[in-house]
Formats: C-alpha cells, sequence, structure tokens
C-alpha cells in the first residue's frame, strides 16, 4: 500500500470522527434533573425611590450524566421573575446576558458559554420593584434547588412575616432578615414592610336612609390611592347594607377608617372598635372592609355567639359584593367554600371565641371557624331565602338578646321549614 493511499484513508477517518463527534452535541434546555442550582437572594427597600431593589446571584451546575464525554450541553435556563418586575438585568463575571419572556412569571435566560458535564456557571440577575411610600408587600420564592435570602430596610418599619424561620439582625440605620429554606417546594415567604407616619384624612358624608353618616379615612402619607379606594367602597356598601338588611344604619355615630398595620390589628384583616372607627390592615381585600361595615348591624342584633355575628357579616359582605364586583365576590365565595368535609365537623361552632390575636398558634382554627360560620350562614340563606332573613334581621335587631333557640325558633318559624340538619352540622 502507497504511503499516499495510507494517508487518504487516515484522512476519511479522521473526518468520519469529526462528522460523529458534531452529530453527537446538542443544545439542551435547562430545568430537569440534570442540573442542580442554588441562588443568594438579596432584597434591599429603597424608602427614597420607592422600589425594592432585587438580586439574585444563581448558581448553575452540570450534573446531567446524559451530557458526559461530549455528548451534549446546556446553554439556557428558566428562571422565576415576579410580575411587575421592572429593569431587568442579567449578567456573568463579565458580559450581560440575553433573555426572553417565557410562560408566566419566568423568563429564559441565554448562558454566554456552554455548559458541559461537571461546569459550573454563576451569573446574576437583577430588578426592582415599585412599592408605595410607606408600604412594600412583596413574596420571596425560588425556583432553584436551594436559596437564602436577606431583606434590608431602613430603620423605622415594622415588620410583618408568614414564617418563623428567620433572624432579625439591627444594624446602625438598617435591618437585615435573613431568611433560610427557600427553593422548590416551599410556599412563598410574604413580606409586608410598614413605616407608620402621622396620618392624613379625606371625609365625605354619606347619605343614607334616616341620617347622613360623616366616614372619615385615615391614611399614611402617599397612600392616597388605597383612601380613595376604601372610601368609595364604604360609601357604596353602606347605602347596599342598609337595602340587603331592610333596617337603616343602625349606629348613632359616624365611621372612621384608619390604615393599619398587623401589629396595630394584631393579626386581623380588620377590627370593629364601634364608635372608635374601624382599624383595616392595609392590604386588606374588600371583604374584609365590607365585612367590618356589616358589623354595625350585627352588633345591633345582640347576637350571644360569635358565629352569628362573624358569619352574618361575611355573608352580608358577600350579598354587598355581588352587586358592587360579582368577578370578586364568585371568588371570595370559592375561597370561603373551601372546607374538606372533615373540617365542617371539626368542633362546635357554639364554643367558638377568638383570640385577641391571630397568633400562629391560633389562626388555622380561627380562619377555619370563620368560614364554617360563613357556610353555616349561607346553607340557611340557598334554604329559606333573603325574605325570610330579612325579615329574621329585622326581629333580631328588636331584641335585647339572641341565643342559639332564639335563632333556631325565628328562622324556622319565618320560614315554615325544619332547620335542625343544618344546625346539628356545625352546632
Amino acid at each position: 500500500m502507497s504511503e499516499k493511499k495510507v494517508l487518504a484513508i487516515d484522512a476519511a477517518i479522521i473526518l468520519f470522527f469529526i462528522f460523529l463527534f458534531i452529530t453527537s452535541v446538542n443544545l439542551v434546555a435547562a430545568g430537569g434533573d440534570g442540573i442542580s442550582t442554588s441562588a443568594e437572594l438579596s432584597y434591599e427597600l429603597l424608602g427614597d425611590e420607592n422600589i425594592v431593589h432585587v438580586t439574585k446571584e444563581v448558581t448553575f451546575t452540570n450534573i446531567d450524566e446524559n451530557t458526559r464525554y461530549w455528548q451534549g450541553y446546556y446553554d439556557t435556563y428558566i428562571y422565576y421573575i415576579p410580575d411587575g418586575a421592572e429593569d431587568i438585568r442579567a449578567y456573568d463575571s463579565s458580559n450581560s446576558m440575553e433573555y426572553t419572556k417565557g410562560d408566566g412569571e419566568f423568563y429564559v435566560f441565554n448562558f454566554n458559554e456552554q455548559i458541559w458535564y461537571g461546569d459550573v456557571f454563576k451569573f446574576t440577575v437583577e430588578y426592582d420593584m415599585m412599592v408605595n411610600q410607606n408600604t412594600a408587600v412583596f413574596n420571596i420564592w425560588d425556583n432553584t434547588d436551594s436559596a437564602t435570602a436577606k431583606v434590608t430596610m431602613p430603620d423605622g418599619y415594622e415588620v410583618y412575616l408568614n414564617t418563623q424561620n428567620c433572624v432579625i439582625v439591627p444594624l446602625k440605620d438598617s435591618y437585615v432578615i435573613d431568611l433560610d429554606n427557600l427553593g422548590k417546594g416551599v410556599v412563598p415567604i410574604t413580606v409586608d414592610l410598614v413605616r407608620h407616619t402621622e396620618l392624613n384624612s379625606m371625609t365625605e358624608t354619606v347619605k343614607l336612609k334616616e341620617k347622613d353618616v360623616l366616614v372619615t379615612v385615615r391614611y399614611w402619607d402617599g397612600e392616597e390611592r388605597w383612601a380613595e379606594h376604601v372610601m368609595d367602597t364604604t360609601s357604596s356598601s353602606l347605602v347596599i347594607l342598609e337595602d340587603i338588611w331592610g333596617v337603616a344604619y343602625p349606629a348613632g355615630y359616624d365611621i372612621t377608617i384608619t390604615e393599619s398595620s398587623m401589629e396595630d390589628t394584631g393579626g386581623y384583616g380588620g377590627l370593629n372598635n364601634w364608635s372608635k372607627g374601624i382599624l383595616l390592615l392595609h392590604t386588606s381585600r374588600d371583604i374584609t372592609l365590607v365585612h367590618e361595615l356589616a358589623h354595625y348591624w350585627t352588633e345591633s342584633c345582640s347576637f350571644e355567639q360569635l358565629w352569628m355575628d362573624e358569619g352574618y357579616a361575611n355573608f352580608y359582605a358577600m350579598k354587598v359584593l355581588e352587586e358592587l364586583d360579582p368577578l370578586q365576590a364568585t371568588k371570595e365565595l370559592d375561597r370561603l367554600s373551601d372546607i374538606g368535609d372533615n373540617e365542617r365537623n371539626e368542633g362546635k361552632l357554639s364554643d367558638w371565641s377568638t383570640p385577641s390575636e391571630l397568633a400562629p398558634g391560633y389562626a388555622y382554627q380561627t380562619k377555619l371557624n370563620y368560614k364554617r360560620a360563613f357556610l353555616l350562614t349561607y346553607s340557611l340563606y340557598e334554604d329559606v331565602g333573603m325574605d325570610t332573613f330579612r325579615d329574621a334581621g329585622m326581629e333580631f335587631i328588636n331584641m335585647d338578646n339572641v341565643d342559639k333557640s332564639d335563632h333556631i325558633s325565628i328562622m324556622e318559624s319565618i320560614s315554615g321549614k325544619e332547620l335542625d340538619a343544618i344546625y346539628d352540622q356545625y352546632l
């Protein structure tokens, strides 16, 4: 065999293996079991700028056995960025990175290099979240395998978290909250930061059936939109409450609603202190505000048991929402009805009392009983109808005291129905 022919065969073999190598390399999108990811998260409240600046330092490791021996590589990563994030930017140690919006709250980040088996790639994502002047509420969640987080805020803020797994470290002019146990499978952590300022006020006179009621909304600096929404909802709700109860506003005083924090409300969404006014959590939904307004009527009924007060307040709040915002009413009905069959019978509502503060140890049972009280009331409504509710409500308001037997006898007398099956399920 000639030397020239040998060289030709060797060249063919080399080209063949080059062909095999090229065809065996595949682009693989990250996100499966073949990767390991971790992140260090930082949330810094910049109160003077009304933003929370977020920095996420991500470490990506290729442990995919299917990419051994140059069989493939990773070059993208699908990463969670919350709705409302602004000025998103990503970069590695030397260059900026491109990204595209994916499905929902996920983005696709493009690596600046190919990550083969055993390789590690580190990159950083930054973005801003707009917050109010004196309130900042946001969720911390991450889709890496594990993550740690810290929250830094200026001194003077009140902090509420829906987790006990944190350490709060006071510094000279700020506080740092160190969080752990984040990543896949961990529920989001809600951070609620509030800075109390002197309260501003707006007032409006609401013309009701028998009197004009002066409504005052007290709010922190920068919370005008919150105050305007509360005022509009209150004005409309009072008129509707008079109509559906069939009873004019029964209290002998005007109404004051004060924007409040978790510390102010003891963990509840709102507190009605009667002539002293309503404390309303700054993050509460409309149903909570209307619920507290409905208490002016339930208080006049002299209900003996708590389930009557709270069940009726939620029921009438729901009826108001059906007129103000039917879509929101449907969502609230679904939320209040979302309990299991075993939970419906968990304790007797006739023995229910609420703690002064909604501490974690009481929260589950208290929230469940609010739902059960509503479902008892709503079940009665579905059986007897609104006319019976309106007639019974007038009788309740004219009584000095309404105990369980009074409630049952009046509802059965007006409706002409036996209702033991409904009452017995909850009481």
